[in-house]
């Protein structure tokens, strides 16, 4: 049986919270998926109630309904009620942790390490798409797009002079090591807009991965490093282009509000943690962006919508190019069954939520899919290949607008050079 009850008294006051009312059913991706309830937020807090009411064991039943949870907290969005599901799912999580230890698959074990090492993960992405053509097991299907994925040199703009704000800029593992193109993208919009963009040394992991995979020291240590190498930059906001990243920097003072040294630290750090497209939203209106005529797609990062709560930057950034057109779906905020490494431990249901939303896209024709979440990348990657789109049409949306801003520029100023001035479409 489990702990006495008194162990669950925190989480027991969290679902205290939840009325039973259903709210979180359309929202939850594996309901929709399977229709169980046993699959839905509402009836894995109901097993995590019962759980601690030492109704149930920490068996079989609980492990199989938790761990097939993609903590993408669509539900936390949907509750009237403000239930801190993330709290409850973690609490059942630490139980069985302890009780019924999980060996991951090799792959989300190497992936564990690799990301506290960017440039070991970088050599996966230098291996080149020939890596593709080699068999591979089910479970490293979501991996192959990162092997062929070539990031496309974008020149770094110098500081501004007269900067209007100073912003300290988060690297992340996955972004620095495969996807560079974004991170640079992202900060020569922000020096457009006179944002003086600051990189500190010492950046690790954010941890993300390895709080949801249970390795939590490994997590606690690497925000404390995180903290500690922007401690320096006072009160300037912390910018990153990763939903994921973002959603786990904006919790370190939730991580350690317990601890007597870092609680007030990381809570101070957390308070500073903006994605880049909240930063520069508004401020676009004085960098122009101009399009190439294209049907256009936002896949949001669930925990950018759902955590961080800034989706609609994104959006509104999609769509504020001239010339191309947005194009919104109903889906466009549903996780896309990365999750982390969900697509790896779960391979056949997160391919089928994957393949759900791809069915949606592809009808829609879109020229470019954008995204704003690294695993988000990849999926999307993996998800046009299967759906017979092409891999290449998913990009980063710093990249896209960046593009969009370097077009807009070779186009004022061959204007200016007396150039004729291309016809340019309007936005319908």
């Amino acid at each position: 049986m489990t702990e006495p009850l008194q162990a669950w008294s925190v989480v027991l006051e969290d679902i205290d919270h939840c009325n039973k009312c259903g709210f979180c059913l359309p929202a939850c991706p594996t309901y929709q998926l399977t229709g169980s309830e046993l699959d839905s937020p509402r009836g894995r807090i109901a097993m995590v109630e019962a759980a601690a009411r030492q109704e149930i064991e920490v068996g079989p039943g609980l492990e199989e309904s938790l761990t097939y949870c993609l903590a993408c907290r669509a539900c936390e969005t949907a509750c009237p009620s403000g239930v801190p599901y993330h709290r409850i799912l973690e609490a059942g999580l630490s139980q069985l942790r302890r009780l019924r230890p999980r060996r991951l698959r090799w792959a989300s074990r190497r992936m564990l390490t690799l990301v506290k090492h960017p440039r070991w993960l970088g050599s996966l992405s230098a291996m080149g798409s020939h890596a593709k053509q080699w068999p591979m097991p089910e479970a490293l299907a979501p991996l192959v797009p990162l092997m062929g994925y070539q990031s496309q040199p974008v020149p770094v703009l110098p500081q501004p002079e007269h900067p209007r704000a100073h912003v300290g800029f988060f690297r992340g593992c996955v972004m620095s090591a495969v996807f560079p193109d974004a991170n640079h993208s992202a900060e020569n919009l922000l020096k457009r807009a006179k944002v003086a963009v600051d990189t500190p040394g010492g950046q690790k992991c954010c941890g993300a991965l390895h709080l949801h995979a249970g390795e939590n020291e490994m997590a606690l240590a690497l925000a404390k490093q995180n903290i500690l190498a922007f401690e320096a930059g006072g009160d300037d906001l912390i910018v990153n282009t990763a939903g994921g990243c973002g959603a786990m920097l904006m919790e370190y003072g939730e991580l350690l509000k317990g601890d007597p040294v870092w609680a007030e630290r990381a809570a101070h750090f957390s308070s500073r943690v903006r994605d880049w497209s909240t930063v520069f939203r508004p401020l676009a209106d004085f960098v122009p962006l101009e399009g190439g005529g294209e049907r256009v797609l936002l896949q949001n990062s669930c925990h950018l919508v759902n955590v961080e709560h800034a989706g609609q930057d994104a959006s509104n950034l999609a769509g504020s190019v001239e010339g191309d057109q947005f194009v919104p779906y109903s889906g466009q905020d549903r996780c896309c069954g990365s999750a982390g490494i969900y697509n790896i431990e779960h391979p056949t249901w997160s391919a089928a939520i994957l393949d759900s939303k791809m069915s949606a896209v592809a009808s829609l024709k879109p020229d470019r899919i954008l995204v704003n979440n690294p695993g988000c990348h990849l999926q999307m990657r993996w998800g046009a290949e299967r759906a017979g789109l092409a891999a290449a049409s998913v990009e980063h949306l710093a990249t896209y607008l960046e593009q969009a801003a370097r077009r807009a520029e070779d186009h004022h100023t061959h204007t200016a050079e007396g150039g004729p001035a291309s016809g340019q479409t309007k936005n319908p």
